[in-house]
């Protein structure tokens, strides 16, 4: 194995010059643990990449090293080594040269290619290509009928096509003509241009067109019927602005009526507000943690609950199987819920989550209990609650418009995630809401007066 550089120039026996094939052919870019990285044809021709080497039938010797690099785009520094200190690989067997011609032969002309052949080689699909060029030359746009002889290029049509075609464009041009002659106005036939200047304009802007514009100077309707179309033009606009005022004001109202509503319910002795901790937003989740607080922030009910399966998702809310151990189920707790809930206004952030996951916790109650329909029995403990949602008017009051969904975007609540702080997120939100109830209603009087 040679163990002279990259760099160095050889000089053979019976020779007063240096090998060209040995000496680099440019200076290095740097150096990689003490040997030359070489740009890109600039390594002396006679060293070889092991996939060189693999092409000429040689293999790395057990140890050999490499005597320098080549700087690649694609895979960084590939080492270079000399052939003369590789050995050579022991011939392939016949089975694997026969899978190999088979891979590189192609099943179109059968010839053997010096590259994998997937489909067909590159001669032949460059052939199939032509072939497809010279197939539409022939065939018609139209009928897509192949004749025997290429259509003409300018419009690639058969003689029955084109005649069709050239019927169209003529008979939209008598349209058009027709049409910018004549009042535009309804059931109107006053003529304000002329047919030959008609289509003398039409004429220099070219027949090929599949329409044609209209002369700036024409006009498009007659006097009265302009006149008319003006008042109708009027009518709309107003009709539109009286309509825009009733949309604003309808809006304002609900403004004043979603800040009264807040102030109402902070007012209200018979105001609770209730939220949930669950194993997780399925259908079928269980309830962890249950709340309820008055409208002045008092705590009525808050416990955990035993879910009666693992917590899969205790990151988000905190709760873990270790704090629920030995809680009360909600079949335990679930008539001092009733009572709490007797005859009050239930408010609940997204109502139709925790609904939901009342709904389950229910059913599976009242099947434990033995009743026939269950789902039914769930249904009538939940008519008997006067449930009122919160995060609907919460963001409509914020009014962060999204113009994907169409409406306000729905405010996410802020308040960690543990039922009781949830609930006073949510007076937090009324508290927000119903601050500015006598500004409201005074502007909204104000208004309505002038």
């Amino acid at each position: 194995m040679s163990t002279a550089t990259a760099t160095e120039a050889e000089i053979p026996a019976g020779r007063e010059e240096a090998d060209p094939e040995r000496v680099a052919r440019g200076k290095p870019r740097g150096h990689i643990g003490g040997l030359p990285v070489f740009g890109w044809g600039k390594a002396p021709l006679y060293l070889r990449t092991q996939t060189q080497l693999g092409q000429e039938r040689l293999k790395l010797a057990e140890g050999q090293q490499p005597l320098a690099y080549v700087h690649t785009r694609d895979y960084g520094d590939v080492p270079l080594y000399d052939p003369a200190g590789a050995v050579k690989m022991k011939p392939l067997g016949s089975k694997t040269k026969a899978a190999m011609r088979a891979r590189r032969t192609c099943p179109e002309c059968g010839k053997v290619r010096q590259y994998v052949v997937r489909r067909q080689c590159l001669v032949c699909d460059r052939k199939a290509q032509q072939a497809r060029t010279r197939l539409e030359a022939r065939t018609c746009w139209d009928c897509r009928e192949a004749f025997p002889r290429p259509l003409p290029k300018e419009h690639h049509r058969c003689g029955g096509c084109r005649r069709k075609q050239l019927a169209e464009r003529r008979r939209k041009a008598v349209e058009w003509v027709e049409r910018v002659t004549v009042c535009a106005g309804k059931n109107c036939s006053v003529k304000l241009v002329t047919k030959k200047e008609a289509r003398e304009y039409q004429q220099r802007q070219g027949l090929g067109w599949a329409s044609w514009n209209r002369a700036a100077h024409w006009p498009l309707r007659c006097p009265p019927c302009t006149e008319a179309e003006e008042q109708r033009q009027a009518e709309q606009r107003a009709q539109w602005e009286r309509e825009e005022q009733e949309r604003r004001a309808a809006e304002r109202r609900a403004a004043v009526a979603r800040v009264r509503w807040a102030a109402e319910a902070l007012a209200d002795p018979l105001v609770v507000v209730l939220d949930t901790e669950t194993t997780g937003l399925h259908s079928e989740a269980r309830i962890v943690e249950l709340a309820v607080l008055s409208s002045g922030g008092e705590a009525l009910l808050d416990t955990l609950l035993d879910p009666g399966e693992p917590i899969p998702n205790s990151e988000i809310h905190g709760i873990t199987d270790d704090m629920v151990a030995g809680a009360k189920a909600f079949s335990d707790v679930l008539e001092e819920l009733t009572g709490v809930l007797a005859g009050k206004r239930v408010l609940i952030y997204n109502q139709w989550y925790d609904t939901g996951v009342l709904r389950h916790e229910l059913v599976l109650h009242y099947r434990r209990m033995g009743f026939r329909e269950p789902e039914t029995a769930a249904e009538a403990w939940l008519d008997t609650l006067s449930v009122e949602d919160v995060m609907i008017p919460y963001s409509d009051w914020v009014g962060e418009w999204s113009d994907y969904h169409g409406n306000n975007r729905w405010q996410k609540l802020h308040g960690g995630h543990r039922a009781a702080s949830d609930c006073r997120a949510v007076l937090d939100c009324l508290r927000q809401m119903g601050r500015g109830a006598a500004a409201y209603t005074e502007e909204l009087e104000r208004e309505t007066h002038v």
